[in-house]
């Protein structure tokens, strides 16, 4: 089968070569398809759609943990016509209801599953009495799984809906039809929709696939959430190349490592540092344990990648740089780089797709290895933002250049590096400080598992330093230490002024969420 002739991302689930039919296609937690299995959900899932008063194009929300139904909603819509609207499961009812009424949600796919932090029927049940009122293009909830619970009374059960399996149905919608609609992360606003077409997406998961040669004897492992493209973009390449995907509900490093070792996985998906950190400290995690790993992604400032790779030396360590807007990832290091090209960058830009790095204040284009804005152009960007004019404007130029508001350098054998983002850059006394550039130090100290830095306003310098640190298990170090590692290593104004210990991070479904660690107790300025 030619992957170039499908243009609908859905497609690659339904379609396989007959000689894989009974070939593990996704395991989430104790829970399997084989490819048979899950193009037959899939197609069954896409006339259950087709017979809820939806035409194509309509938005279907999906609020659910990792699941194999939420893959299988996913797709099937799709695969339909509609297009799903991926919430994140940790929203709260004010967030949840900003989503629902920006997107227009015809249908809304939750579950009756609930954990310490998160109960969906609460949740709802608070968008429906809210005060800004339910979602007037919300028609129907659907419990998938059935509820016994009280709450879902006035909702339906998906499963019950009769269909003819019997009826051929075949995809509908393609190229730049839009897939689905991701909603990016917000600080101090509302989160922005982003509609992703099926040419934007199948770009990057076909570049992925071939950059990192994936094949039908991969087992692909990625324990990050479904509602996120670090766990979608994977899936849809392990759908076209036919690897085997494993995921999880919730991460435990534990179930990780038995998972790593007794399933043979070849390509592992940490791609955060809390999560691998937690991989790498484990006492099983070992080369002898994981001699089929051969490709590991990370996204971390430098020592603490080149900490992973000497973790699993018999794994190629590569990392990456993307964001939703354009399809998940513009670029993933390659297993053929050099060690130092895969540690220091994030790997070439994909085939036709155009880099060029902007003088944040003149937009003239630099020269290689200057430092400036990162902007991009190719297939996979997205044509704009979800009933927004304005952030679209700002965003995507008439010839099609998006402009990412991160800094970053082009190499001279044309890889990116990244230097942090334009909202995550200090102004100390007039120099520009990325906190990137902090945090690599600090996360060279022998006793520092993870740092995280912040700018905090400063009526001397205008703003200052804070940085946040994790400390390695049973070891111990000062506030005076650390500023004394600093001196005559790094330049003075680059010093945090404020040092703060902690144990637990605020954490969005993939990162620090940098705004909260402001609010908390930063104690006495320690330096200058």
């Amino acid at each position: 089968m030619n992957k170039e002739i499908i243009n609908n991302i859905a497609d690659f689930a339904v379609k396989f070569p007959e000689e894989i039919a009974n070939k593990e296609c996704l395991t989430v937690d104790d829970v399997s398809l084989n490819f048979n299995q899950f193009s037959i959900l899939v197609t069954s899932y896409a006339k259950k759609l087709k017979k809820l008063n939806l035409n194509k194009g309509d938005r279907v929300g999906i609020l659910l943990f990792n699941s194999i139904e939420y893959l299988l909603l996913m797709y099937a819509s799709m695969y339909a016509g509609f297009v799903p609207v991926n919430i994140n499961a940790r929203y709260k009812a004010k967030e949840l209801n900003y989503v629902l009424h920006d997107s227009k949600c015809k249908i809304l796919f939750t579950s009756s599953q609930s954990d310490e932090v998160t109960n969906f029927s609460e949740i709802i049940s608070s968008v429906y009495d809210s005060t800004e009122g339910r979602p007037e293009e919300l028609t129907d909830v659907y419990i998938i799984g059935g509820s016994k619970d009280n709450r879902f009374k006035d909702f339906k059960e998906f499963e019950s809906i009769f269909v003819d399996e019997s009826l051929n149905e075949e995809a509908t919608g393609s190229e730049d039809d839009p897939a689905f609609i991701m909603y990016t992360s917000g600080t101090t606003s509302n989160p922005k929709g982003c509609p992703l077409s099926h040419r934007n997406v199948l770009h990057v998961a076909n570049s992925m696939v071939d950059r990192w040669k994936m094949n039908d004897e991969d087992v692909f492992w990625d324990p990050l959430p479904m509602f996120h493209m670090s766990s979608i973009l994977p899936f849809i390449g392990c759908s076209i190349s036919k690897s085997t995907f494993l995921s999880t509900i919730h991460f435990n490093p534990d179930a990780a490592i038995k998972v790593l070792i007794e399933k043979d996985v070849s390509i592992a998906f940490p791609a955060f540092p809390a999560v691998m950190v937690a991989l790498s400290n484990h006492d099983d995690f070992t080369p002898e344990n994981l001699s089929k790993l051969r490709i590991i992604n990370n996204v971390a400032p430098i020592e603490t990648l080149r900490a992973f790779q000497n973790k699993v030396p018999q794994a190629t360590q590569v990392s990456a740089y993307g964001l939703t807007e354009v399809g998940g990832v513009t670029s993933f290091g390659s297993p053929d780089d050099a060690l130092e090209h895969r540690l220091t960058t994030c790997g070439k830009p994909w085939p036709d797709v155009e880099i060029r790095i902007l003088d944040p204040e003149t937009n003239e284009v630099m020269n290689n290895e200057e430092k400036g804005l990162i902007e991009i152009k190719g297939p996979h960007v997205f044509s704009g933002y979800l009933n927004d004019k304005e952030a679209t404007k700002n965003a995507l130029s008439d010839d099609g250049w998006f402009s990412t508001g991160d800094i970053g350098s082009l190499t001279n054998d044309g890889y990116i590096r990244f230097h942090g983002r334009i909202k995550d850059m200090l102004k100390v006394g007039g120099e520009n400080v990325a906190a990137l550039e902090i945090e690599a130090y600090f996360d060279s100290h022998e006793k520092i598992l993870i740092s995280q830095v912040v700018g905090v306003d400063d009526d001397h310098l205008g703003e200052v330093p804070a940085v946040f640190i994790e400390k390695k298990p049973g070891t111990e170090i000062s506030k005076e230490e650390l500023i004394d590692f600093c001196k005559g290593q790094i330049s003075n104004f680059k010093i945090p002024r404020y040092i703060v210990f902690v144990d637990e991070w605020p954490m969005s479904s993939t990162k620090v969420q940098k705004f909260k660690l402001k609010n908390l107790d930063l104690g006495e300025k320690i330096f200058g």
